[in-house]
Parts: structure tokens; sequence; C-alpha cells
């Protein structure tokens, strides 16, 4: 007779790489000492040996998802609003595809070591392709990449609810103006992040060439 099977998780060799594989796959937010340590199937002591602490350990899980994500650089020929569009599109699919990466993004430290040696290699394939300055290159793609990740969190994902009234709210009669946009406009999150990115995308392009950029 076969014994019954066990449902305490089996216990795995702790390292910084079956740290982050369980980071992952509990994501970002979800991640302690406890909940790794459990899905590991070790103790918290385990894990407590291997990290200094809990910021370590959601850093070491963010730090692969980076490692993990291949960012989009400009083509040999493609011009600079497609490529920002695009480095735009796919940041705001690596935020939905990692719940608790944005908040990471936004707060880096010269400790984030793999995220800022990724963010150096794409500043530099603009500065050269684009023939741009540093200053140039690096306020391009960080503003660009600041509002996508900003957009991708907070406005255009898949949990807001207000474009279930777009319809009725293009029925009204009483709206002189907002109907009528409603009517002409994509207002489902991937049409109206793209619209609202062209908008970044253009005033960053053209903000970096003005005369006294480089001064402000």
């Amino acid at each position: 007779m076969n014994a019954p099977a066990s449902s305490t998780p089996r216990k795995r060799r702790v390292t910084p790489e079956t740290m982050a594989e369980a980071g992952i796959a509990l994501t970002l937010p979800k991640v302690t000492v406890k909940s790794v340590a459990d899905a590991l199937g070790v103790s918290i002591v385990a894990i407590y040996n291997n990290i200094d602490g809990p910021a370590a350990l959601k850093a070491l899980v963010a730090e692969e998802i980076l490692r993990r994500w291949s960012p989009p650089l400009p083509g040999d020929d493609e011009p600079m609003h497609d490529a920002l569009l695009e480095l735009a599109s796919a940041i705001r699919a690596l935020v939905h595809r990692n719940p608790g990466i944005a908040a990471y993004l936004i707060g880096l430290t010269p400790s984030s070591v793999d995220a800022l040696r990724m963010a150096d290699t794409v500043q530099t394939r603009y500065r050269v392709r684009y023939e741009l300055t540093s200053k140039q290159a690096t306020w391009a793609v960080i503003t660009v990449s600041e509002h996508a990740l900003a957009l991708a969190q907070m406005v255009y994902n898949a949990d807001r609810r207000d474009r279930e009234y777009d319809d009725a709210i293009a029925a009204r009669t009483d709206l002189d103006t907002l109907p009528g946009a409603y009517d002409t406009i994509d207002r489902g999150p991937d049409g109206m992040f793209l619209w609202s990115m062209r908008t970044v995308v253009v005033g960053t392009l053209a903000l970096i060439e003005e005369p006294d950029f480089e001064r402000v």
C-alpha cells in the first residue's frame, strides 16, 4: 500500500537562483521572507542566511525579472519616434506581466546593478544611433520610460472600469464636446495608452532639440 503524499513542500536548496524563481512565481507584492521560505519548503532562517533582509530579497527578485527582459533597441533604419513608442509598449507589457516591478524601477539605487546596466545599454544605443548627446539620450529614454511606467501601472490597465460607460457617455445629448470625442477615438487601453505616449514622445523629441536644452 502506498503511503499518502505529504502536503509539505519538498525542501529545495536555497540559492539566489531558487529564491528569485520562487519570488517571480509569487509576484513581487507577495514576496516576503516567509512566503519564499514556504515556497521552497525551508525555514525562515535558511532564507535569512542567504540575504541581508526583506528589501534585499525583493530586490533580488526584481533584478532577476529585469535580467530576463530584453528591452527593444532602435533598429538601424527606425525613426526615434517609433523606437520610443515601441519601448513604451514593451515597458507596459513588462509592468502588466510582473506586478510590483514598476515600483522597483522608479526607485533604483546604486545597488540596482543589473537594472542600471540595462538602462545604460538602452540609452547608449539611442545616443549612438541618433547621434545624441548623453544628456539628450538619457532624458529622452527616462522621460518616456517614466510615463510608460506610470500609465501602465495607474491608468491603462485591465482593472480600469470606466470604459464600460463609453457608449452611454457618447449618447449623452446634454454634452457638447465629449460625445464627439468618444465616437472618434479608440478608448480601449491599448489605443489610449499609445495616444498618451505619442504625446509624450512628440514633446520629448521637441524639447531635447531646444537650443538651450543642454544648459537646463
